[in-house]
């Protein structure tokens, strides 16, 4: 993969040259997460671009549910617990948000279900203030196991 920096008015423009499909499909989320109120103003990001709001790529995909982004943004070197707006990991994004799939493939790639946002929660006990039940009883299901 190649960079290039272009500069258009105020934004800052970092072109990807790109052979890969999966860094073709890299690059097209970053393009569209550019366009998100969270990256106004700001370069397009890399995985690990803080948003204006506090938040990664990552915790964005998870909080959309969007799978097979989340699984390229970390095959890219996302951390995948990277803290976000509230302190909230992707984790708790994907909890908050009810997409069972998604906490199932980032507790498989080794997102810790101990980690803590910025009220104290982990994962599991946002689960259940939030009545998220099935998300509850699996992350349940690994903690009981400990």
């Amino acid at each position: 993969m190649q960079f290039g920096i272009l500069k258009i008015g105020f934004k800052i423009i970092v072109v990807i040259s790109v052979n890969n499909p999966s860094d073709k499909r890299l690059e097209s989320i970053l393009r569209d997460y550019a366009e998100l109120p969270e990256y106004s103003e700001m370069p397009i990001p890399t995985v690990n671009t803080k948003s204006l709001f506090g938040d990664y790529p990552i915790n964005i995909a998870a909080t959309r549910g969007l799978i097979e982004e989340v699984s390229i943004l970390l095959g890219s070197g996302a951390d995948i617990n990277a803290k976000g707006e509230h302190g909230y990991s992707p984790l708790h994004d994907a909890v908050e948000q009810g997409h069972i799939d998604v906490v199932k493939l980032l507790v498989d790639r080794g997102a810790s279900i101990a980690i803590k946002n910025t009220d104290g929660d982990t994962p599991k006990e946002l689960a259940k203030f939030l009545n998220e039940t099935e998300i509850y009883r699996f992350l349940n299901s690994l903690t009981a196991s400990l």
